[in-house]
């Protein structure tokens, strides 16, 4: 399985696995309802519930055993928190999601962190990714093209019932398939 403890850093960013102690710095952040506009979740409610959800994040893996589950907060070189991305390994694919919280939109954060992520995913393995958008999220499914996502489906929204969805890949099945 993929090391989901391992920091990652960029020219500007720092990529650090999230754990329970970054509910307190990221609660606020995450109480913005733009950041929900287009996904099915609230907001947290409490600094103990978000800290009770990161906290069942931290083995890193799915109850089951059957999914990595690596997520890491995104934090300027001055230790300014400016988001989060993650990403869901599954044996023959990994989702990944992002957010970027408002104050910080249309600075690039998300572009590079989800580089990021994806170079270290790539060079343990991963070759093909999924991102799932709204079809009225602009700036997200830019930011996906710009990564070097296609769109490969249209269809009903899993998360918001009523809602269109966009499944955007990157990479190829065929690469983690053995050989018959």
């Amino acid at each position: 399985m993929i090391n989901g403890e391992r920091v990652l850093t960029t020219e500007r960013l720092r990529l650090e696995p999230l754990v329970a102690a970054h509910a307190r710095q990221l609660f606020e952040p995450l109480r913005d309802e733009r950041l929900y506009r287009y996904e099915g979740l609230d907001p947290p409610v409490s600094i103990g519930e978000l800290e009770a959800r990161y906290s069942a994040l931290e083995s890193r893996r799915s109850p089951d055993g059957s999914e990595g589950w690596l997520n890491w907060t995104v934090r300027l070189r001055d230790g300014t928190f400016v988001g989060r991305v993650q990403a869901t390994v599954r044996s023959d694919h990994t989702i990944i999601g992002y957010d970027i919280f408002v104050p910080h939109w249309r600075k690039g954060y998300g572009k590079e962190s989800c580089s990021a992520m994806l170079d270290f995913l790539e060079q343990e393995g991963v070759t093909l990714f999924r991102a799932f958008v709204d079809t009225e999220n602009f700036a997200s499914i830019a930011l996906l093209e710009s990564l070097g996502f296609r769109r490969v489906w249209t269809g009903p929204s899993e998360d918001l019932p009523g809602r269109t969805d966009y499944r955007f890949e990157r990479g190829r099945l065929k690469d983690v398939l053995p050989a018959s």
